[in-house]
Parts: structure tokens; sequence; C-alpha cells
């Protein structure tokens, strides 16, 4: 995702967090930002949005390393 940050430089990073006001965004150069979810632009797909056909074996390589090789599953974790 991105969004503009100060000065008209355009940001772009992963939401960590989503809140009711803000949503939470880690960048490439491990800064966090709180940003207002109308400032953000979806750029794409995200990793887990293919986990389903990466878990069922019908997710399409990308050169010579499959994406399953790319894509870690972790199990839930125990209720307490």
């Amino acid at each position: 995702m991105t969004f503009e940050g100060p000065g008209g430089v355009m940001i772009r990073g992963i939401v960590i967090r989503r809140n009711k006001k803000t949503v939470t965004v880690h960048t490439d150069d491990e800064r966090q930002w709180n940003v207002s979810p109308t400032l953000v632009k979806l750029t794409g797909s995200h990793v887990l949005d293919r986990l389903d056909d990466v878990m069922t074996g019908k997710a399409k390589s990308d050169g010579d390393t499959s994406t399953s090789d790319k894509i870690v599953a972790f199990p839930k974790p125990d209720r307490r």
C-alpha cells in the first residue's frame, strides 16, 4: 500500500495494525506511520490472499522459485 507523506513524497509499506481512526504502516526504511485509512491506496494483492492456493498446491511458480517456497503458513495458536 502507499500513501502521500510530508512534502508530497509517496511512501510504501505494509499495514501492521488497523484501528478505528488510523492504520499503522511499517515502511521499507523501518519507520512506522499512523495514517488515516482514507489516505491509504492499495498497490496489489497481499501474500495472504494467495495462501489458500499455496496450501492446496494450486499456486503458480514465479521463475525458478515456487510460491510455496516464499510463503510459510503458521498454525493457529491454541486457545487458553
